[in-house]
């Protein structure tokens, strides 16, 4: 499956150069309602579900990619106003969770809490992966690590690509001031191949697409 992750040019020299990606953490999320999706009408469920939140929020690590990277919108918001970078890899072997975007909070999910019951696989997982229905122009897919066992440097917590993304491809967004040979080099070798290429406006749609008439790069190995 190919999946995309679009950020600023700085951090994407870093993980072209390190091959690896930051992991986000909730309370580093955009939206207030992250691991909210659930209704919850009774004060001691709210209580046990804030308690529950709180643990996933120091356990859990994210990272957030998009099944397209042709949307304007996703560029505005996560690709530096158009001046950032866009990797597209290719997944494999690893457990990615599609985002479900509701127009309500899910009803009658957490009824049993109060119960003294546990969470089972799929109540668990509609709270990681269920978002309001105005994000879903992100088109999101998750995965999930742990952070008690995993390392941290200066406070951040990092996944390598290996072994399970794959790096295809490198858009440079259209305001973006680098060039494909740069982000190259960065790269050095490589076990598949991978386009470099620079993004544009489309002329007959509000879609974001490959510009032709700019210099492009594959790297091959």
């Amino acid at each position: 499956m190919r999946l995309y992750y679009l950020t600023q040019l700085e951090y994407a020299e870093r993980i072209l150069a390190e091959k690896r990606l930051k992991l986000s953490t909730v309370p580093e999320a955009n939206d207030p309602f992250e691991l909210m999706g659930a209704w919850v009408g009774e004060r001691r469920a709210r209580h046990l579900y804030g308690i529950l939140h709180g643990h996933l929020s120091q356990s859990v690590g994210m990272l957030c990619t998009s099944k397209t990277w042709d949307s304007p919108v996703m560029w505005a918001h996560y690709g530096a106003k158009h001046k950032g970078v866009c990797l597209g890899f290719d997944v494999t072997d690893a457990e990615a969770y599609q985002v479900k975007y509701e127009p309500r909070r899910l009803n009658g999910l957490l009824d049993h809490i109060g119960r003294g019951e546990l969470l089972n696989e799929p109540q668990m997982r509609a709270i990681l992966t269920t978002k309001f229905k105005d994000w879903a122009y992100e088109r999101e897919w998750r995965f999930f690590a742990g952070l008690n066992d995993r390392q941290q440097e200066n406070g951040l917590y990092f996944l390598n690509f290996a072994p399970h993304f794959t790096l295809r491809e490198v858009i440079l967004g259209h305001r973006c001031t680098a060039n494909v040979e740069h982000l190259a080099k960065l790269i050095g070798h490589t076990s598949k191949s991978i386009d470099l290429f620079h993004a544009r406006p489309a002329f007959q749609s509000f879609r974001i697409v490959r510009r032709r008439d700019a210099p492009s790069l594959s790297l091959m190995p």
